[in-house]
């Protein structure tokens, strides 16, 4: 079995937010797969990134396999391996299917330097940092952080280490209406939206959604990062590639190897280089392509 180090504690995070385990009932007996899904443009770079090599490096398991949905809309990371299956429900308590009554494991818990990189995946997969104006025709310029997620005692559990370790004003509302209609199940949230607790959040426990990252880095440098802006949109800014923010298209190979290991230098992530990261691209979407005959929604022009 796996021993609980920061590598697992992040994973443990990146799983409370996007993941979830199958272990197979019935027909599907003797099925063992945890699987990441995320948004096919948002989160591309982040679960080919920053994700799967920071698995491969907490429990040593590589080449995982790579779907894509028809509509081109969400991407999933799958691993096919019972050891590790076995080792987060039964060792970590995390849930066999859906993560309503899933808890931050007390192992994690009760330790500060594992709280933090579950705290910073859970950010990364399941909530947003925007920066907002304080009325209209106002510069986009104050920070926010919010977690939104169908687990309470998650959320309760994360709100209180942010709170008592770290001193953050933090508000929690619980119990709010999901999305979906009548019957989707609640949602309970967690914000802060003081701009020194942003900055402390930024010191302590980091971003490494480089989605989340873009927007931090075109609020440095402009002053403000208005919202309804793609990760496209925000790289092909970054990079150089247009002077502006509403700008589509493809972000030159060259360009985006640079501004990922600027984000690395500076953010501590994604995991992995900017030329490794273009490369894996490629080599996915060649496997979808034959094994699916479809890719990925195309963000590298190479």
């Amino acid at each position: 079995m796996f021993s609980v180090t920061l590598e697992v504690a992040a994973d443990t995070g990146i799983h409370l937010g996007d993941g979830s385990l199958l272990i197979g009932r019935g027909s599907y007996v003797g099925t063992y797969r945890y699987e990441l899904t995320g948004n096919a443009i948002e989160d591309q770079i982040y679960l080919i990134g920053h994700a799967a090599p920071l698995i491969a490096s907490a429990y040593g398991i590589t080449n995982p396999t790579f779907y894509v949905n028809p509509g081109l809309t969400w991407m999933s990371v799958r691993y096919h391996n019972k050891t590790l299956v076995l080792f987060k429900h039964e060792q970590l308590g995390l849930p066999n299917g859906k993560k309503t009554y899933a808890f931050i494991p007390e192992v994690i818990r009760a330790n500060t330097k594992l709280m933090r990189p579950l705290a910073r995946e859970i950010l990364a997969t399941d909530g947003v940092l925007g920066f907002y104006n304080a009325s209209s025709n106002h510069p986009h310029r104050y920070g926010r952080i919010q977690i939104r997620m169908t687990a309470r005692k998650v959320i309760e559990g994360l709100g209180q280490f942010l709170r008592d370790e770290l001193g953050m004003s933090v508000s929690c509302r619980l119990d709010k209406e999901g999305f979906g209609g009548p019957n989707a199940r609640p949602q309970h949230i967690l914000q802060i939206n003081r701009s020194e607790d942003i900055e402390l959040w930024k010191k302590e426990i980091g971003f490494s959604n480089p989605s989340h990252i873009s927007r931090f880095m075109v609020f440095q440098k402009n002053g403000e990062c208005p919202p309804k802006t793609s990760i496209v949109n925000r790289l092909l800014f970054l990079t150089g590639c247009s002077s502006r923010l509403d700008e589509l298209g493809t972000i030159p190979a060259d360009a985006m190897t640079s501004i990922l290991n600027v984000m690395k230098r500076n953010f501590g992530s994604p995991t992995a280089e900017g030329r490794t990261i273009v490369d894996q691209i490629v080599k996915i979407n060649c496997r979808l392509n034959t094994s699916l005959h479809r890719a990925l929604p195309k963000i590298v022009g190479v």
